[in-house]
């Protein structure tokens, strides 16, 4: 059976034809892994970076814009790795990931309110292999991509336990302003961090079976 159609039945749900994906492509993750190194981070946890590279190519596939599966697959695998050891080696967004660390105990919007959060040293529950404020770093690194400056400034003062008046001060807009901002990048990181999260559980759990 072609790759392409087993990705497609891979995005269906079929959780056997992802797994042949993950088996044929397996060499290609070792492969392109053997070529980085990084000062901080293990070889085992560049070849999980890999994996969540080769798993978000499954999902992300589009057979109408990409020309095959196969170099799709080897370009996310090449970025997520990528991705993972600049941050280890240049700790970007460190302030951000260092003060993060969120209850999604929350059920609807309106439990959300201020203070609902809870702000403060990383959750020790993550189990993870590799640094867990690296999921931090990357949610917030997507978060900026989506969001403006001034959004960015408000949502970091608020990492950092300023009050919404304080904040409101600081950046020369309405309180209102804020809680909007505020609430919308709360939504977006926990919609970003909780996806980021499910493929790094897959990763694991193959790991762990294996």
């Amino acid at each position: 059976m072609k790759t392409e159609e087993l990705v497609d039945y891979a995005q269906s749900g079929i959780a056997e034809a992802l797994a042949l994906v993950v088996e044929r492509y397996h060499n290609m993750v070792i492969k392109i892994s053997n070529q980085f190194f990084g000062t901080w981070a293990e070889k085992s946890d560049i070849i999980q970076n890999g994996y969540v590279g080769l798993l978000k190519a499954v999902y992300y596939y589009k057979t109408e814009k990409e020309a095959n599966f196969t170099t799709f697959a080897w370009t996310n695998i090449n970025s997520e790795i990528k991705s993972f050891l600049t941050y280890l080696n240049r700790k970007k967004n460190k302030i951000l990931s260092d003060s993060l660390s969120y209850d999604y105990s929350f059920s609807d919007d309106s439990d959300i309110e201020e203070g609902s959060y809870y702000i403060s040293e990383a959750s020790e529950s993550y189990e993870h292999s590799y640094d867990q404020y690296y999921l931090y770093n990357k949610t917030l690194t997507i978060i900026g991509e989506e969001i403006s400056d001034e959004e960015m400034k408000i949502f970091d003062l608020y990492s950092q336990n300023y009050s919404y008046s304080e904040i409101a001060e600081i950046v020369g807009v309405k309180t209102k302003k804020v809680d909007n901002t505020i609430q919308k990048c709360r939504k977006k990181f926990k919609s970003i961090y909780d996806k980021e999260n499910e493929y790094l559980e897959i990763i694991d759990k193959w790991f762990k079976e294996d």
